[in-house]
């Protein structure tokens, strides 16, 4: 697939191929024999803030939001999509791992995201949906934060302990506290989990099951990525930005897989090119792997383009 490289004004204006409207076509004017008027006035300089700015965009969801609002600040954009989430209804996965899970008896159940522990258990047939509830209301279960906590309460079960840094290394912290060892433990999967928390847990005996209600797969687009982090590297990219997790993981997968791993993530460490998350929890890979990460306060996607204005404009 070719790369469409994507300026400002593109961003009032269809897509290369497109059609005018019926009946929006230009009409043929006559040629005029009046003198041109030549403006010595100095040409007006671009006030978007983004201007002359290039910018990578590795979202697949809700990327055209992201890559419109982006070239109304000004900012040239590199559409490469490195993951898609997989529709929960294609998911033929998630019924066999929420039996294997409850086959396992395990004795609590870790809860990262409040809408993927709603979208879970809305997702199962009839059945296996009434016995995954009794089963949770008859074992602990602990959250990674707030809204995880809102969604558990919001189906009717008993007030979950929740983790005060809304991490998985909080969440982790939390259970050992518990005392929890040598035991079965299920864990709701949403997004970016640090496999080194999980070592953690199987450290102490602990067996731990995942269902994931929201699965991610390449997003099929290897010949973007590749250019991508060939442009990072070569410091034609102001900023790549990160609204998942998985996005982050598949990115430095895709590098290492051409070896250039060490020189995307030297890019990203010495200022050729910013890595920019919409939050936290997106930005966690990234520190893992030792690069200089910033976020917006509020963790939105509304938000983090007005945080790349302040970086960058």
């Amino acid at each position: 697939m070719s790369v469409e490289e994507r300026g400002p004004e593109d961003a009032a204006r269809p897509r290369a191929g497109a059609d005018a409207p019926l009946g929006e076509q230009a009409a043929p004017q006559a040629e005029s024999t009046a003198p041109l008027a030549v403006s010595t006035a100095p040409l007006a300089v671009s006030a978007a803030p983004l201007a002359g700015r290039r910018i990578g965009v590795t979202a697949h969801r809700r990327a055209l939001e992201q890559i419109g609002a982006l070239e109304r600040q000004g900012a040239s954009v590199l559409h490469a999509p490195t993951m898609r989430i997989v529709p929960v209804g294609e998911d033929s996965r998630l019924v066999p791992d929420t039996e294997a899970m409850l086959a396992a008896e395990p004795v609590a159940l870790l809860v990262t995201t409040g809408q993927g522990f709603t979208t879970w258990l809305d997702a199962l047939p009839p059945d296996l949906r009434e016995r995954t509830e009794q089963w949770i209301a008859s074992v602990r279960v602990f959250c990674r934060g707030a809204k995880a906590r809102g969604a558990v309460r919001g189906r009717g079960f008993s007030d979950p302990q929740v983790a005060p840094g809304e991490t998985t290394q909080s969440l982790v912290d939390i259970v050992l506290a518990a005392g929890l060892r040598d035991a079965p433990l299920a864990l709701q999967r949403h997004g970016y989990v640090d496999a080194s928390q999980i070592g953690r847990l199987e450290e102490v005996g602990c067996a731990v099951r995942v269902v994931a209600p929201y699965r991610w797969e390449s997003a099929g687009e290897p010949a973007l990525v590749d250019a991508l982090i060939t442009e990072a590297i070569a410091g034609r990219l102001d900023a790549i930005t990160f609204t998942a997790g998985p996005a982050v993981i598949a990115l430095l997968e895709s590098a290492e897989s051409t070896g250039r791993r060490g020189e995307l993530i030297a890019a990203l460490q010495d200022g050729r090119c910013r890595a920019v998350a919409v939050g936290h929890v997106t930005a966690q890979p990234l520190e893992d792997a030792g690069i200089p990460v910033t976020w917006p306060d509020r963790e939105r996607l509304g938000a983090l383009v007005k945080h790349l204005v302040d970086l960058l404009g």
